[in-house]
């Protein structure tokens, strides 16, 4: 089937190729104003006792510009709820790389491809390939993910859910503190392709949705991406949707993912624990305890030459 989605879906081939596991150095705590990994991930398990010892390291910090907002207490009558996202933008692995990828293009040579963090709000270009992963770091639920093309007049175009679909394995799109899901899967990857819409097309939102029951009816979806209706998405925004402060880690843009997390979305991992790598970006929002979780996340593109 045909999809007005920039997003060209393409399965990478073959194996993972994995150098010893080696842990980057954690980033250092940058003035008084760092919030530390602790305060996000505590819902996570504890280290697995008995497990092999390390050299203590000093856990990563987060910054924000919404300083006094990160410093606040949910108002009466409502919780914390925050949500990891990491993306991921593929590119011509190096040999000092711990992981790498085997990617297989038409009829191309197959061609070793490593993933390194990237911070929300860095430009994407035409041709880039990217990977999303989520972790829902406060609350157990069901994951959905919507993405619409927006223009150059604010407008959006078509909301198409891309996950779950009915190759989404049983149970996959259940999340919890500690299990991160890859979007697309773990072997797989989103290249940029800009519409040729009249109306300029200029960045791709995602909405990302996290609720303790089911939104959408399996019997509804389909192998590949199904159309919602707008009015559909719009009711949930408007039941759900708050501010969200954003949090992003000190050090990380850059950083190559690691065996622990490329091996993740595996369907017999084990939980992220809180000693291992945590999201690039996370993002708090103050609802009620009953609420869906609702973010939006901008992908924007590099503006095209004059």
């Amino acid at each position: 089937m045909k999809t007005k989605n920039i997003f060209s879906l393409t399965i990478i081939a073959g194996l993972w190729l994995c150098s010893a596991a080696v842990q980057p150095s954690a980033a250092q705590e940058e003035g008084s104003k760092g919030i530390k990994a602790e305060e996000f991930i505590k819902d996570r398990p504890a280290k697995p006792v008995g497990g092999r010892r390390t050299v203590p390291t000093k856990k990563p910090t987060y910054k924000t510009s919404q300083v006094a907002a990160a410093a606040a207490v949910p108002p009466p009558g409502k919780v914390f709820a925050q949500v990891g996202v990491t993306l991921w933008r593929a590119r011509p692995s190096t040999s000092g790389d711990k992981t790498k990828e085997l990617v297989e293009e038409g009829a191309s040579e197959p061609t070793q491809w490593s993933l390194e963090r990237i911070e929300e709000g860095t430009l994407l270009a035409p041709g880039q390939k990217v990977r999303l992963s989520i972790e829902s770091l406060s609350r157990d639920g069901y994951l959905y993910v919507i993405n619409r093309e927006e223009y150059a007049d604010g407008s959006l175009g078509d909301a198409r859910l891309i996950f779950p679909t009915k190759r989404t394995p049983e149970g996959a799109d259940r999340v919890k503190a500690g299990k991160m899901v890859y979007i697309p899967g773990p072997r797989g990857y989103f290249r940029i392709k800009p519409s040729s819409s009249p109306k300029g097309h200029v960045a791709e939102v995602l909405t990302v949705l996290v609720s303790s029951k089911p939104l959408i009816k399996t019997s509804q979806l389909s192998d590949t991406a199904i159309t919602l209706s707008r009015e559909q998405v719009e009711a949930w925004e408007q039941q759900w949707a708050t501010q969200a402060t954003k949090f992003e880690m000190e050090g990380g843009a850059g950083r190559v993912m690691t065996e622990k997390e490329q091996s993740a979305a595996s369907a017999d991992a084990a939980s992220l624990s809180q000693d291992d790598p945590v999201p690039q970006t996370i993002y708090r929002l103050a609802i009620k305890p009953d609420d869906a979780l609702v973010i939006r996340l901008p992908l924007k593109f590099t503006p095209p030459k004059p």
